[in-house]
């Protein structure tokens, strides 16, 4: 596919002149968490997932930073596949079409990127060719952090395809590749029938763990897209490594059609089976976060997002452990587009309570989420036959018991106790706008979604 971009669109999106693993958990407060925003500081917008031509993107770093930061997000972790962008040597040709994969820098985007870049782009020519030099991260840093208004922060995308399951997991503020993925493939195939999908995830949370601890600095390991490619990870996977502390929620959906005999086997019942069973483990609540995974940033087709779903979270300070220390503590929300005033839980009424930032003539529906003790535990599973793109699958399918409604507020505002029997209760905020994105397992229309509470 030939990319064409038009003059007004490159000089319009490039001008920039315009696992719960902390090393610290941050205090709670003896009554409420969350808060009124002067309490805590004040909602920041950000995005932890994207990639550019350092992996499998189609824009320069400065590109996609440029046009996130444009779009008022405060901070970013651009997170490519299995590297990290630290090699001042990667030098990348010049083509005049799309050609395989990982994607080849196309003329273009290279011209918009010297349009808007002018002399900082570095070039050579080499056999007849142009190529050109990716930026690391820590020129992009010094290029785009402001104190107090912009953060870019170090992240990978730890990629791994195993016997056929994609396994893939987002970690933040370290900046080097865990060395079981570092100065390989962009995706690393895994074939051993006795290694099974929850023991590589506790293989990969305990290194990112390990090298948290030796750099001495705080991060955060997420769980990419459990439905991509249809359900590749099953909640069970996520009840047995209660380290793993964050899931995406939200990030672009599914071409793959649920299951008929599994419509209920959605993102967010996904959610509420983890946390129940975590519940009776005693284990951590898994808290859901929203991510584009943004690879297309000029003439995108339908199927392809930017800016479709992020994070907001409440910190006093916009620096790295101020930020996870506050997603560490649950004082964020996920959203596809609806905005929160605020999101507080009182811990000692055991009463979650949500008000809406409330656009005009919009209206909201906010629906309160429990799973109660003593729900059946029953799993019952259905066979989902491979189809062009995707293997067979076993979709676990969780009693109705687990996720349910049990209450309903329509307005901008409401709470909800928790009774006796609740084992958690989280909120999801919908509107009346249509999200405008029709993939599978994606939200029709725009909402948020608080994190759960116990």
């Amino acid at each position: 596919m030939t990319i064409r971009i038009t003059r007004r669109e490159a000089i319009k999106a490039m001008a920039v002149g315009g696992v719960g693993l902390l090393t610290g958990r941050r205090a709670l407060g003896q009554q409420i968490v969350g808060g009124s925003s002067s309490a805590n500081g004040r909602w920041r917008r950000g995005m932890f997932h994207m990639h550019t031509y350092w992996s499998d993107g189609h824009a320069f770093p400065e590109q996609a930073i440029s046009i996130y930061k444009e779009l008022g997000y405060e901070f970013l972790a651009v997170s490519e596949h299995n590297t990290f962008a630290d090699d001042r040597q990667q030098w990348r040709p010049v083509e005049e079409k799309e050609s395989g994969w990982p994607p080849v820098v196309t003329q273009p985007i290279f011209d918009a990127y010297k349009e808007a870049f002018g002399a900082e782009v570095e070039t050579r020519q080499e056999d007849g060719k142009t190529l050109v030099r990716l930026k690391t991260y820590d020129e992009m840093r010094r290029k785009f952090d402001e104190p107090g208004k912009f953060l870019l922060m170090p992240a990978v995308e730890i990629t791994q395809v195993l016997n056929g399951i994609n396994v893939h997991l987002n970690y933040l503020n370290l900046p080097d590749t865990v060395p079981s993925v570092k100065g390989g493939p962009l995706s690393k195939k895994i074939t051993d029938p006795d290694l099974s999908v929850s023991s590589l995830i506790r293989q990969n949370a305990e290194e990112v763990a390990a090298m948290a601890a030796r750099m001495q600095r705080s991060t955060l390991l997420m769980l990419n897209h459990p439905q991509w490619v249809y359900w590749d990870i099953q909640p069970q996977h996520l009840i047995d490594n209660p380290e793993v502390r964050f899931f995406e929620v939200a990030n672009g959906g599914s071409a793959f059609a649920p299951h008929p005999d599994a419509l209920r086997v959605t993102l967010d019942s996904f959610w509420d089976a983890v946390n129940a069973f975590r519940c009776l483990n005693g284990a951590p609540l898994i808290y859901g976060v929203g991510s584009d995974d943004t690879h297309y940033y000029f003439n995108r087709t339908p199927e392809q997002r930017l800016a479709d779903a992020w994070v907001m979270v409440r910190s006093e300070s916009l620096a790295p452990d101020a930020l996870l220390a506050a997603m560490d503590a649950g004082d964020f929300y996920a959203t596809t587009g609806v905005f929160l005033d605020d999101v507080a839980f009182d811990t000692s009424a055991k009463t979650l309570r949500v008000k809406v930032k409330a656009e005009p003539d919009v209206a909201y529906r906010i629906r309160f989420i429990t799973t109660k003790r003593g729900f059946d535990q029953t799993v019952r599973t259905v066979d989902s036959p491979a189809e062009k793109g995707r293997g067979a699958r076993q979709i676990p399918v969780y009693s109705a018991d687990v996720g349910k409604t049990v209450k309903l507020v329509d307005g901008t505002e409401g709470s909800y106790r928790m009774a006796p029997d609740d084992l958690y209760v989280r909120a999801k905020i919908e509107s009346s706008v249509p999200s405008g994105y029709e993939r599978h397992f994606h939200p029709d229309v725009q909402v948020a979604w608080t994190q759960p509470y116990a």
